[in-house]
């Protein structure tokens, strides 16, 4: 799953050359990683379907973006070359209701089952079901992406009573005022779910 090289921005060309040579070196699936706010990047649908055109062993993307009509058109332009995966969390229900062939989530760490019943209801056709699970899972999610993540993650599981430990330097953990936030959700998913 290789992601453009971060620090000095490429260029777009750069960035295709390099996922060109990482793809080529391999026999194997890959799954290219569109992660612009840290790789300074932004791959478009149209250069991700024709360089999945191009490199047959590119077949997948984790688009991690917060834009969905971007992976809107990956999904509907470019379904028949590259499966996309949304890798934004708050975006779960629209991706796989929009046909996403799935999504990589964080906070699955978190709140694993809701998620999976989220999925499982989508591919069932039970939207109204997704949509309930969603709205109970969702104020969580949102207050978990609202902050630096890592530390949000962490101080979630810590909740769910599953302490993970402090991050680590030079990340720093949560201010106390979103940490406690947090954990109010985490009980109040936990007591719907129960």
């Amino acid at each position: 799953m290789p992601v453009a090289p971060y620090y000095e921005a490429l260029s777009v060309e750069e960035t295709l050359s390099y996922l060109r040579a990482v793809a080529g070196s391999v026999d194997i699936p890959v799954m290219l990683y569109n992660l612009p706010m840290a790789t300074g990047v932004d791959l478009h649908p149209d250069t991700v379907g024709a360089l999945a055109r191009e490199v047959e062993n590119i077949q997948y993307i984790k688009n991690t973006t917060v834009d969905m009509a971007q992976a809107a058109a990956l999904i509907h332009n470019y379904g028949d070359v590259i499966s996309t995966f949304v890798g934004w969390d708050s975006l779960l229900l629209a991706a796989l209701a929009e046909g996403a062939a799935g999504v990589m989530a964080g906070t699955a760490n978190v709140v694993p089952a809701e998620l999976v019943a989220v999925h499982d209801a989508i591919q069932a056709g039970d939207l109204t079901s997704a949509r309930e699970v969603w709205t109970r899972v969702f104020p969580l999610i949102d207050a978990i992406m609202a902050q630096p993540f890592i530390p949000a993650v962490k101080a979630a599981l810590a909740a769910t009573g599953f302490p993970v430990g402090r991050t680590r330097a030079p990340i720093a953990g949560l201010d106390p005022a979103p940490a406690a936030r947090i954990a109010e959700l985490v009980a109040a998913t936990s007591r719907v779910a129960a």
